[in-house]
């Protein structure tokens, strides 16, 4: 099926200021004679299953990372897969499981307190104790924070019975938002800026 790679942004105006569509900058990458030269690494987004159902071969073995892929083998993950399939036609995206599991905690939150969402103190405690072990993404906890910790999965995309999908080649595992760093010594430090860290190469 052809496809016509355009301009996208908010308004319209000289090409300089709009962005090229995360569904053609594969494409033109392959157009461009790079794709047998370079590798493309790239954020989770752009060959996320929403964008992937409309690209082509142009974006095989293509590598990104984010904490979700329809493709990740877990009982929880194919339960959720199949089971989204077979009610909207289509592969779930991570945005489709991020909406899901996010209804799941507030569920069980809302089960927690009686429904009682006017005492905050008490809902936030129950929200933070939700069991989210079994997540379709892999086992989720909020850190002191509230922030998430969970996996991050580096993903290629490869063809499998006709079909593009993330495969999950490496799982780094209960990534904080922190990552290596010691919260408090992360916090001690000035908020990243064009100052901080400071430029060694310039």
């Amino acid at each position: 099926m052809a496809r016509s790679c355009r301009r996208y942004g908010r308004h319209s105006g000289p090409a300089t200021s709009r962005r090229t569509s995360p569904s053609c900058a594969g494409k033109q990458f392959a157009e461009a004679g790079l794709k047998e030269k370079l590798p493309l690494i790239g954020g989770g987004t752009f060959t996320d299953e929403h964008v992937l159902r409309v690209q082509g071969d142009e974006v095989l073995g293509v590598v990104t990372a984010l904490h979700y892929s329809a493709a990740l083998a877990t009982p929880a993950n194919k339960k959720f897969v199949a089971a989204y399939e077979a009610k909207f036609k289509q592969v779930p995206s991570y945005y489709s499981e991020g909406t899901y599991v996010a209804g799941i905690a507030l569920k069980a939150a809302l089960d927690a307190t009686g429904g009682d969402i006017e005492n905050v103190e008490k809902f936030l405690g129950a929200l933070r104790r939700v069991d989210l072990s079994d997540a379709p993404r892999g086992p989720i906890k909020l850190d002191d924070f509230g922030n998430p910790v969970q996996n991050v999965y580096v993903r290629r995309v490869d063809k499998v019975n006709g079909r593009l999908q993330n495969t999950v080649v490496h799982t780094f595992p209960n990534v904080s938002q922190f990552w290596t760093y010691k919260p408090d010594e992360f916090l001690k430090a000035p908020a990243y800026s064009r100052d901080y860290p400071p430029c060694k190469a310039c």
